[in-house]
């Protein structure tokens, strides 16, 4: 009896070893694709071009097989994602000339990164030079509802909920660099207060925005993304608030719906309060330019809805003839627009059925010109039917990002 008692504590003692182990040392990364159970997470390169995991197939979002025909549309990842960040990386190098009487020649070397969060576990992958992703942070969350990246791509804020299926908590996890063996070292994260409920980066990654609530109200108020340096922007006794944050500031907008009137404000960090940009539109959603000078917007109307421009400037409104949400756009540098859309939608209470995904759209890609109220269309494949979300472009390359709404796949265009 003895004996047995003495087995079963020393197995427990390595069981508890193991987990604390397991969970709270640094963890160090090769960089490279892990066998056996992590397998699937590494992507290999089909003779299509295509990148998949060792136990995907290459399929259409219609379930029909990939061609290895050459296109412009290239699926980035083999799962959902929760998020992800596109960006660049300039760095000298010298090359030296075979007369060593002459100079070195010094000259830029650019590297493209695609860094994105897997829905289903929380982990950060990169995809470097259109390679294949790896992954590069080591923190297990399952089922990731949402993911931002802030500190110059460095730091992935993972949003998912609690056991208690209400608490929205949010996890600040440093992506850990390469070390000089090419291993990586992962860093415990930091938990942000729970119940964010909503919450946006400063365009140089350096803040967030972000809304908590207790009994009196709202706060908007302003971080880093480890949670430090908190400063109050805005209290507000209103529950309902999403910020966006651009070059021309912080706004805030109430949550869209059909049957209820949305306004959007730019928030005056200096007083502390709110001014009105545009209100009394039903359904409200927005997207602001860089610059502050436009807002695109769309208005719940007759089962459907109508987007417009409102130009802050001159005051003045137009509206477009397409179907677009503004959640379905971006910004390019010269204020002109890549939008998903298309020129009639299903009916329905408009954004409510796009958010509960009740409808979904099949989109085309369009460049809008706001100042001209003109269009072009970029991408339109019959072929292929995509939902898209969450666009960013790389101008330098003209490669268009987005994710597929009805997969949560991630994909790259080159408009």
């Amino acid at each position: 009896m003895r004996k047995i008692l003495i087995i079963t504590l020393i197995s427990l003692v390595l069981i508890i070893g193991g987990v604390y182990f397991f969970y709270f040392r640094p963890r160090v990364l090769s960089g490279q694709p892990v066998p056996n159970v992590l397998t699937s997470f590494f992507p290999k390169v089909t003779s299509s071009g295509n990148s998949f995991g060792a136990d995907d197939t290459a399929v259409n979002p219609d379930g029909t097989p990939v061609t290895a025909t050459a296109s412009k549309l290239k699926q980035l990842t083999p799962r959902p994602i929760a998020g992800y960040t596109a960006f660049d990386i300039s760095t000298a190098v010298s090359i030296p000339s075979i007369d060593p009487k002459v100079k070195p020649t010094v000259t830029t070397k650019t590297d493209y990164y695609v860094r994105y969060v897997g829905r289903t576990n929380g982990y950060v992958y990169e995809i470097k030079n259109n390679e294949i992703p790896l992954q590069i942070s080591n923190i297990l969350i399952p089922n990731v509802y949402e993911a931002f990246f802030a500190d110059s791509n460095n730091t992935a804020l993972l949003r998912f909920l609690r056991p208690d299926g209400q608490t929205i908590a949010t996890y600040s996890v440093p992506v850990p660099p390469l070390n000089p063996d090419n291993t990586r070292t992962q860093l415990s994260g930091v938990y942000l207060p729970d119940n964010i409920f909503s919450l946006a980066v400063s365009p140089d990654q350096k803040q967030i925005a972000r809304i908590t609530a207790d009994d009196t109200g709202t706060t908007l108020s302003a971080s880093t993304a480890a949670g430090k340096n908190i400063k109050a922007l805005y209290k507000s006794p209103f529950n309902s608030w999403i910020p966006q944050w651009n070059a021309s500031g912080i706004y805030l907008q109430t949550k869209a719906a059909a049957s209820a009137n949305g306004y959007v404000y730019a928030v005056d960090q200096t007083a502390a309060r709110l001014r009105r940009i545009v209100g009394n539109v039903n359904g409200l959603t927005t997207s602001v330019s860089p610059s502050g000078a436009y807002v695109l917007y769309s208005e719940s109307a007759n089962s459907s809805f109508v987007t417009k421009v409102f130009n802050t400037k001159l005051g003045t409104t137009t509206t477009l003839s397409l179907k677009i949400l503004p959640e379905k756009c971006t910004w390019l540098q010269n204020e002109d627009l890549i939008c998903a859309g298309n020129n009639s939608v299903d009916n329905g209470a408009y954004p409510d059925a796009w958010y509960a995904g009740t409808t979904h759209f099949v989109d085309e890609l369009y460049r809008i010109t706001p100042n001209t109220n003109t269009y072009s269309v970029v991408f339109n494949d019959g072929a292929r039917s995509f939902d898209m979300t969450n666009l960013q472009v790389d101008e330098s390359q003209q490669y268009l990002y987005f994710v597929d709404k009805n997969t949560g796949i991630l994909w790259k265009y080159s408009y």
